[in-house]
């Protein structure tokens, strides 16, 4: 049986709230397998994001454990964090595309760091990959020349791009049509299938539900395994 690359024991968060503290996981524990597709659906303000976040090292473990590609996440060194991060695509609401990049040299970015890659293979990668989730026609744009929907799926071809071990992806849909939101699905679902990678996937969008090789609830906090679609 192989390992989990995520692992998450008896998780707990909470934020600071008018003067109180609120708790927004309760004791999360939940294991997520290479090559497995998990969605997670909740009604918004749940903990969804949070807890991506959390997975992701882009927020501090406050009580519990989680584990990332065998790394332990709580009390992680800033460069453990930057070690895990670089094998994690991440697939948010907020595009985070740089204003002052065109389109492929965003999608581009995440190779950068690979010193195996040179500016000429980087840049094919990137045009393949930008092909491939239809915006072939506008490598050389800037973001601000692009439509919400176009903005998605350049930050989708931006995670894809290094072929990440785990993908974290939230809403990564909202902003696209039916045909355009099944073919980002279907690029997620072949990376998990030939890459074996986890896909972690937060959604309101019941369209794609059927990717999922797991869909759970996270509700007021606390998660239900294997709900019905």
């Amino acid at each position: 049986m192989p390992e989990p690359l995520i692992s998450v024991h008896e998780l707990r968060h909470s934020f600071e709230e008018g003067g109180h503290r609120h708790e927004v996981l309760h004791g999360i524990s939940e294991r997520f397998m290479p090559g497995e597709i998990v969605i997670i659906t909740g009604p918004s303000g749940s903990g969804k994001t949070t807890l991506l976040k959390l997975i992701g090292g882009l927020r501090t473990v406050q009580s519990g454990s989680i584990v990332v590609s065998g790394q332990p996440l709580e009390k992680a060194s800033k460069e453990d964090l930057v070690r895990v991060r670089r094998e994690i695509g991440f697939i948010f609401q907020a595009h985070h595309l740089l204003a002052s990049l065109n389109t492929v040299q965003n999608v581009m970015m995440p190779l950068s760091f690979n010193r195996k890659e040179t500016g000429r293979s980087a840049r094919e990668k990137a045009v393949a990959m930008l092909e491939r989730v239809g915006l072939g026609e506008h490598l050389e744009k800037l973001p601000s020349h692009l439509s919400g929907g176009m903005k998605q799926r350049v930050a989708v071809a931006r995670a894809l791009i290094h072929e990440p071990k785990i993908v974290l992806a939230d809403e990564p849909t909202a902003a696209l049509d039916g045909t355009t939101g099944r073919e980002v699905v279907n690029l997620l679902q072949d990376l998990a299938r030939e890459a074996g990678a986890t896909i972690v996937l937060v959604t309101h969008d019941p369209r794609i539900f059927d990717v999922a090789d797991r869909l759970v609830k996270l509700e007021d906090g606390v998660m239900s395994a294997n709900v019905p679609a």
